[in-house]
């Protein structure tokens, strides 16, 4: 397990960090002359954008899974349509106003192209699907879908924030902070509940998170948070000084926001689960399981930590 764990992200934060890196270097405008064909993109955080709608795409398609199990004729798409469709919507609304509150529609946004494209699919694709299924099943095809499709929106809603990290003054740091914070959480509570046992955290929804797994977690996240203050900031105006420049306590109740929301929605996805009744929501991710399993604690710690770097900032 833990070699499959290891491997899973050795492959993944690489590219996690080059998907952030390219965001940067587009953003940030350090493109020399002859990558100017760069400038039709260079506000539309597409790499960004690409990150959220892949975790949200494939976090889609295993609810659909999960609700499969429970009713096996749902369909296979809708939880995909329902956890895209608002990424897309966002990133079009963020393009159409670009923080000024004053309407500009770029006529050359590449980004704003892509957004009317994919809002208008899911969104079609989405009543095309549900519409069928209640035609064919009637009040089965409602219940499949009463569950399927807010389940993707809360996907779609949640992961929405990453994409509002993106536009904070710490830009692509906030949206790094996010990931290593609830990363090195859910390691750090997989292993303390292995090595510590103990009591249960909520047996009834799942067995094998303890107690003293959720406080390792907690304590790993705050340990991490303040360890952002290392990073060197020679010119504290850059953009990346934002975070560590934050005062220590601030950076503490990150820690704690993060893991706390995160843990919980560990086990608002373990609940499903079990309502399911399978064990993993796939198996894609090696250690992990489904792209559910493995994201599931960033859903509600995403908007935590919008919402209080909003605050703080």
């Amino acid at each position: 397990m833990l070699r499959q764990r290891l491997i899973a992200a050795a492959v993944g934060l690489p590219m996690l960090f080059v998907l952030l890196a390219l965001n940067w270097f587009i953003r940030a405008e350090v493109s020399p002359a002859h990558f100017a064909w760069l400038q039709p993109i260079q506000n539309d955080d597409l790499p960004l954008l690409a990150i959220t709608l892949i975790i949200a795409a494939a976090a889609g398609w295993e609810v659909s899974q999960v609700v499969r199990h429970r009713y096996p004729q749902t369909g296979k798409w809708n939880g995909v349509y329902a956890a895209t469709a608002l990424l897309f919507f966002l990133h079009a609304i963020r393009l159409a106003r670009p923080g000024t509150g004053i309407p500009s529609i770029p006529v050359s946004s590449v980004g704003l192209v892509i957004d009317s494209l994919g809002s208008t699919a899911c969104v079609m694709l989405l009543f095309l699907a549900v519409w069928g299924d209640v035609e064919q099943r009637g009040r089965i095809g409602w219940l499949e879908n009463l569950v399927v499709v807010p389940a993707g929106l809360y996907i779609s809603a949640t992961l929405c924030t990453v994409l509002l990290l993106g536009q904070t003054p710490p830009h692509e740091m906030a949206v790094l902070l996010l990931f290593v914070l609830v990363f090195g959480m859910d390691t750090a509570a997989y292993f303390g509940g292995k090595l510590f046992d103990g009591p249960k955290l909520a047996p009834n929804i799942s067995p094998n998170k303890t107690i003293a797994g959720a406080l390792c977690g907690l304590l790993a996240a705050v340990g991490l948070a303040l360890v952002f203050k290392l990073i060197p900031t020679e010119h504290r105006q850059v953009w990346w000084a934002t975070i560590p420049n934050l005062a220590w306590w601030k950076l503490v109740v990150l820690g704690i926001g993060i893991s706390v929301f995160g843990q919980l929605g560990d086990l608002l996805e373990s609940a499903f689960k079990r309502w399911g009744g399978v064990k993993d929501s796939g198996s894609v991710i090696p250690g992990h399981g489904g792209f559910l399993d493995r994201f599931d604690s960033l859903f509600l710690a995403a908007p935590v930590c919008y919402l209080l770097l909003r605050l703080f900032l």
